[in-house]
């Protein structure tokens, strides 16, 4: 006797395979799972063969992919949609020699998965801080953090007092 999987599960099972290097895994996984007009809003793709092709450009670029759970959390939302929400690091190793280079990217991210009644994903959206991005990406991230953090930190400093002073 099987047992049904509950949409967390499922939402776990899809998160594993899209952020992997698992490209034939991956297109079956979205043909099944996400609706046929699913949506992702940061880089608007809409519908399986774009969101695919976004998957799969990052299974090519990486060397390997790999991820680490937090945590997945279930809420429903109107009707029968749920929201289903999976806090992990996802780990992008590039194809760069380690000398001057980082050799991995790692972030953490909020992936957030809305699915309909039918169990498809309808949304699919990852959140992720610029901060985190930046300090990852090879040389950008020791110039923003020792330059450009320190930077803005002082002409906003600057900017506070000259207008705090102006304002007397």
């Amino acid at each position: 006797m099987s047992q049904e999987l509950s949409i967390k599960d499922i939402a776990r099972e899809i998160y594993v395979i899209l952020y992997s290097k698992r490209k034939n895994e991956q297109r079956i996984m979205i043909r099944t799972y996400f609706d046929a007009n699913a949506e992702e809003p940061i880089i608007f793709v809409q519908g399986h063969e774009e969101i695919i092709r976004q998957f799969l450009l990052m299974a090519t670029i990486f060397i390997s992919i790999t991820t680490e759970i937090y945590s997945i959390t279930d809420s429903v939302i109107a009707g029968d949609n749920h929201i289903v929400s999976i806090d992990a690091i996802i780990k992008y190793r590039l194809p760069l020699k380690p000398i001057l280079f980082r050799q991995e990217i790692e972030l953490r991210t909020i992936t957030k998965f809305e699915f309909n009644e039918q169990k498809k994903i309808v949304r699919h959206e990852d959140i992720w801080s610029i901060k985190d991005l930046l300090e990852n990406v090879p040389f950008m991230g020791w110039i923003y953090s020792y330059f450009g953090r320190k930077s803005i930190g002082l002409i906003t400093n600057q900017l506070v007092e000259w207008m705090g002073t102006r304002s007397l």
